[in-house]
């Protein structure tokens, strides 16, 4: 026999079959709360990617009860992550670049809707919040659940970030 293919064991074609089903039923609404995290297309589809990757071997070892909940954590750990690393390069270029007469990092984005600009500058955890809640429709314990986190700081989260969100778009 001269097959170059590699023989898969069947448990595990059959655990690939099964992660590809998931994969397909929660694609789209993990790119559209990624890139509501995120704001850039092109960073949602590399943090769902990556958030793939990640959560199949703790799938496959039956470590994840509640797949939709499991992957949106994994994504907004992802982000986060992701923004602490871009803050950390941000801070370390301007360092390196001061007194040189470097601009600024970071280039301007492209507009995009009133409502999703003023989302956008929230902080993660507002942000975050207010995803959860209404683009998700999460209730406030659900949200707390997922976070970690006491309904109380859901609810000051989703206080706050409206009020600047009200504030936000009322300026433009």
């Amino acid at each position: 026999m001269t097959s170059d293919a590699v023989a898969v064991p069947p448990t595990l074609r059959v655990a690939a079959d099964r992660y590809g089903e998931l994969y397909r039923v929660h694609l789209e609404p993990l790119l559209r709360f990624a890139w509501l995290l995120c704001g850039d297309m092109h960073r949602a589809e590399d943090v769902v990617a990556e958030v793939f990757a990640r959560v199949y071997p703790q799938w496959r070892r039956g470590k994840v009860t509640d797949p939709r909940a499991y992957l949106r954590r994994a994504v907004v750990n992802e982000v986060t992550s992701r923004g602490r690393r871009r803050r950390l390069e941000a801070r370390e270029e301007r360092r390196r670049s001061a007194g040189r007469g470097a601009g600024h990092p970071y280039e301007h984005v492209a507009e995009r809707d009133v409502v999703v600009r003023a989302l956008r500058r929230l902080p993660v955890r507002q942000r975050t919040v207010v995803v959860l809640r209404f683009y998700d429709d999460l209730s406030e314990r659900e949200v707390a659940e997922l976070l970690g986190v006491a309904v109380g700081t859901v609810k000051s989260h989703t206080s706050r970030a409206l009020e600047r969100l009200r504030a936000d778009i009322e300026e433009r």
